[in-house]
């Protein structure tokens, strides 16, 4: 019932805007599908060493995931009224298209070196892998205009929710912007954790069993912050930004090792690519810091209170201090302050 309301009350652009990102995913996943099968059926070595020989593999996972998760973000935004996160679907989008133009060059690479099948499965895919590229290109632009609609549509909804007090709307944004991040370090750190073990760690180094370790106790550190912004836990949020500078230093670490001339034969081809990915990682996770020390500063002021209002959690309206009761009995907004 609560989501066919949904549906009933979301704007045209809103509609539009979940159709076209359920149409990109099916392209995208159709045509990257094709360049896998293509290279599977043509190269007999795809799988035959642990190393970069699985590229194309794994591009291929990291963008079918990358456009679901992208359908995720919209839809979710929308049917919300999240403008925040449907901004941030846009720039995520555009992250996927960069991530498809490494693999272009990427693969090109890697394909080429095989001298006798290369030169017959390169101009096969090449363009195929152009028009994923061109696909996610276009839709970004469409839904970069679908954003601005939308965030007009939008925007009474957010004054509805946390009111005219300008303080408490900043507030609320740093908190849906945090939240939203939350979401993108959950891709982000997954994606490197996967391509990391596969494309350059053996299951005999050291590494290997630290970064698989990685992965759940990231997702645990997430759902932590979640958690703890939520219920405005000062400890929990200390505890969230102690091991994001902790991440920060293990990403920098990383990188480091990319370039270092003895680990050299480990990254083959795959440095360019794995570099982009710890660069943008690393960015996502200096604006989650930042925005979890915005939101740990804003807890105490009201904003908790406001958020349960809006979800029906708390009938006391009358207790919080922009709010108060007319002669009528009618609940009115204070707008001083």
């Amino acid at each position: 019932m609560a989501i066919s309301e949904s549906l009933q009350k979301m704007p045209l652009a809103g509609k539009v805007c979940c159709c076209f990102a359920a149409l990109q995913a099916l392209a995208v996943i159709g045509l990257e599908t094709s360049i896998l099968v293509i290279v599977l059926q043509k190269m007999e070595n795809v799988f035959a060493s642990w190393s970069s020989d699985k590229g194309v593999a794994i591009y291929f996972l990291l963008l079918v995931i990358a456009s679901l998760f992208g359908l995720f973000l919209m839809v979710g935004g929308v049917m919300n009224g999240d403008t925040i996160q449907i901004i941030g679907f846009c720039l995520f989008n555009l992250f996927a298209m960069t991530l498809a133009i490494f693999r272009f060059y990427q693969v090109r690479t890697w394909i080429q070196a095989d001298i006798f099948v290369g030169y017959e499965v390169y101009p096969m895919v090449k363009d195929i892998m152009v028009a994923s590229i061109g696909v996610m290109a276009g839709m970004t632009a469409v839904f970069g205009i679908l954003a601005y609609l939308l965030y007009i549509a939008f925007g009474w909804e957010i004054y509805k929710r946390v009111g005219a007090d300008l303080k408490i709307r900043r507030m609320y944004v740093n908190y849906r912007t945090l939240v939203f991040l939350l979401k993108i370090d959950f891709f982000v750190f997954l994606g490197f954790a996967v391509s990391y073990i596969i494309l350059v760690l053996k299951s005999s180094d050291p590494e290997f069993g630290i970064t698989v370790a990685f992965v759940p106790v990231t997702l645990s550190v997430l759902f932590l912050a979640f958690w703890g912004l939520r219920r405005e836990s000062v400890a929990t949020m200390w505890t969230f930004i102690f091991l994001l500078c902790g991440s920060t230093a293990y990403f920098v670490y990383k990188c480091a090792r990319m370039y270092d001339p003895k680990q050299e034969a480990k990254f083959l081809t795959q440095r360019p690519m794995m570099t982009y990915y710890t660069v943008i990682s690393l960015v996502v996770i200096s604006a989650t810091l930042h925005q979890a020390v915005s939101c740990l500063a804003n807890f105490g002021y009201g904003l908790k209170e406001r958020i349960e209002i809006t979800r029906g959690k708390r009938s006391d309206m009358e207790q919080i201090q922009d709010y108060y009761v007319n002669a009528a009995g009618d609940r009115r907004m204070n707008l001083e302050g």
